[in-house]
């Protein structure tokens, strides 16, 4: 099929993890495609042509019918909307691929349940270019990124256990972890279930363990990157070099100091305070990265908010919610800020889960197995 194609072993390694086993693509299927056209020529909506023709071109291979749609819209800060036409073409889909960056489900409340709605599966594609899926993380098997995630959440299963978090930075934080079956948070991410269980949401590749909710957290956090989705409304640099400073008593943030990312990222939380209320204040939400190989060079992949997404979902990044606060009717959106950390130590009830960035449950049999079921692909790192 590669000779066929014209598509290199590596690539076609990953296409198959995408097409066969996270959206498991059956013949007969109507198959759409998604991407911003001004993304092929420097804007962030970062996708590449050749990258799109090889997903269509495998998604046909299974016997699915498969179009594209390019969309030339400029999103507006605070007024994301997702483009009707677009709506209608989901609407007549069994499945819809993403390869959007504006179009971010996470942040997107309408786009969100639109998705539950017309009960189109969608992916949301992180490796946009030929160079990134031919990457170790794209060929990671599917299968075992979704037994990280399902094993990670078993030391979280303890209602009302004590944490300490801490990191090389200085932070220092502890608090309880609320009971996963009660928490409040997104939909259809259930801590210990397969996504299809819950949910039309099935990114490729998986990228983030559920929120996980807290009480009683207190404490300083240091860090020095975010998630770029919002970094850019913000007007920041994903990454920065003097760490900015949270200062949290009884699930709130009542100071942020440290050099300019901390000014800007202050008079963001105030302005979406008048948008979705006090909730901005709360500090009381953090999930991490559960992908084993979610790092990129600069030369696979150059461009400095894709390569923070991708880090944002290796297993060694944790990350705060900065505010915690839910869309409403008068702004449809859900606030997104992040403080993300990579070298913790996390212990729960007493428990080590995570030493300085190393996820503990990457060494248990049931991830191990799975591992072992691909050895020409990649698998667990070694803990250095």
């Amino acid at each position: 099929m590669s000779h066929q194609l014209g598509i290199p072993k590596a690539a076609l390694n990953s296409l198959i993890q995408l097409v066969d086993h996270n959206a498991q693509v059956k013949p007969g299927m109507e198959v759409l495609i998604g991407a911003h056209i001004d993304g092929a020529y420097g804007s962030d909506n970062l996708v590449d042509p050749v990258a799109v023709s090889w997903v269509q071109s495998v998604v046909q291979s299974r016997g699915a019918n498969c179009s594209v749609l390019w969309i030339d819209e400029i999103m507006k800060k605070h007024e994301w909307r997702v483009p009707p036409i677009l709506k209608g073409a989901i609407a007549k889909a069994d499945l819809f691929i993403n390869f959007s960056l504006d179009l971010a489900i996470e942040e997107n409340a309408e786009f969100r349940s639109y998705i539950e709605e017309t009960k189109t599966w969608y992916v949301r594609m992180f490796p946009v270019t030929t160079s990134l899926l031919m990457s170790e993380w794209a060929q990671t098997p599917h299968e075992l990124v979704v037994m990280v995630r399902h094993v990670s959440s078993d030391p979280f299963m303890n209602h009302m256990a004590k944490f300490v978090m801490t990191d090389p930075n200085g932070t220092e934080l502890e608090g309880n972890i609320l009971d996963p079956v009660k928490r409040e948070g997104i939909p259809g991410m259930a801590y210990n279930s397969w996504r299809r269980d819950h949910s039309h949401y099935i990114p490729w590749p998986e990228w983030v363990h559920p929120p996980v909710n807290c009480k009683n957290v207190n404490g300083v956090l240091f860090f020095d990157c975010m998630l770029p989705y919002w970094s850019r409304y913000i007007g920041i640099a994903p990454a920065w070099e003097e760490p900015v400073r949270v200062d949290v008593k009884d699930n709130k943030m009542v100071k942020i100091s440290g050099g300019k990312e901390a000014d800007a990222i202050s008079r963001t939380l105030k302005e979406l305070e008048g948008k979705v209320g006090d909730g901005m204040q709360k500090f009381d939400t953090f999930h991490f990265g559960i992908h084993p190989n979610a790092k990129v060079t600069k030369d696979q992949c150059p461009n400095e908010i894709y390569r923070r997404i991708i880090d944002h979902s290796h297993f060694s990044n944790m990350h705060w919610h900065l505010g915690s606060a839910p869309a409403n009717e008068k702004y449809n959106f859900y606030p997104h800020v992040t403080a993300d950390i990579r070298n913790c130590t996390l212990k729960i009830a007493d428990k080590l889960a995570w030493d300085n960035g190393y996820m503990m449950c990457l060494q248990d049999k049931k991830v191990l197995e799975v591992a072992a079921k691909y050895p020409d692909l990649p698998g667990i790192p070694e803990r250095l």
